[in-house]
């Protein structure tokens, strides 16, 4: 088991993992994905690349930890773990103060170190005048 930082050649396994889970991670075009490469890791197992986690910077002060995807033939192997700490590791070595993770496994990231930021801060989405849900 390695993780390395990604490079332009893993771009399409990086596209097969997130087509592989359309229903977790959102789409990435191959423009967007050459444009982030450089905040990519991927986990490789048995010569595969299996997985891969995107630290997207958005100002020195906050960054995203996105597209944590790990193939279902290497769960269970601590990748995904591994993947986010290397993020957040990076994010560290940045000095970006805060790193936020937006997920449907919130108990997974629990684990991790991620929470509530005590309470103090919240994210709000914007619906726009054509968003569909009802306060």
């Amino acid at each position: 088991m390695a993780i390395r930082k990604a490079t332009p050649n893993d771009i399409t396994l990086i596209k097969e993992l997130i087509a592989a889970n359309p229903d977790t991670i959102l789409s990435r075009g191959d423009e967007e994905l050459r444009s982030l490469i450089d905040g990519f890791w991927v986990a490789e197992h048995d010569h595969k690349v299996v997985g891969c986690c995107c630290l997207e910077v958005y100002s020195p002060k906050i960054a995203e930890i996105r597209t944590v995807i790990v193939h279902e033939s290497a769960r269970g192997l601590g990748l995904g773990a591994a993947l986010v700490k290397a993020a957040a590791d990076e994010a560290e070595r940045q000095n970006i103060r805060e790193v936020m993770v937006v997920t449907s496994s919130p108990e997974y990231f629990n684990k991790l170190g991620f929470g509530e930021c005590l309470h103090e801060k919240w994210a709000l989405f914007y619906r726009g005048s054509k968003g569909t849900r009802q306060p």
